[in-house]
């Protein structure tokens, strides 16, 4: 037959069954409240990833456009340059100007068909 003793025993069993079973209830709400929590910021990050990433390629975009502009009027200037120094040198090669050498004044006679020396 089955005893006072332990009917107890099953008892004090049954209530820390009951017991544990509460714990692990309210660990197992907690822990699916902080789930659902960690969920929505990896939402968020995400989606604050996504923006950050389509900013990042706006800005990527802009930069090479901005250097494909810069790159476009360098070689225009340098098109121009060149242009402007075809222009200003003359077909043929010329030599460079000097100042300009004078004759010697030829010596003036006298009356009398002698120069002067002194």
């Amino acid at each position: 037959m089955i005893s006072l003793d332990q009917i107890l025993l099953l008892e004090r069993k049954v209530e820390s069954a009951v017991e544990k079973i509460s714990q692990l209830q309210s660990e197992n709400d907690a822990l699916r409240t902080k789930c659902t929590e960690l969920t929505n910021a990896l939402a968020d990050k995400s989606e604050r990833l996504s923006s950050i990433e389509q900013d990042q390629s706006k800005i990527e975009n802009g930069i090479l456009k901005a250097l494909d502009r810069l790159n476009s009027i360098e070689n225009s200037v340098l098109r121009a340059g060149s242009a402007a120094s075809a222009a200003k040198s003359p077909q043929s090669p010329k030599a460079p100007q000097s100042a300009p050498v004078r004759a010697a004044e030829p010596k003036k006679a006298e009356d009398d068909g002698q120069f002067d020396i002194f």
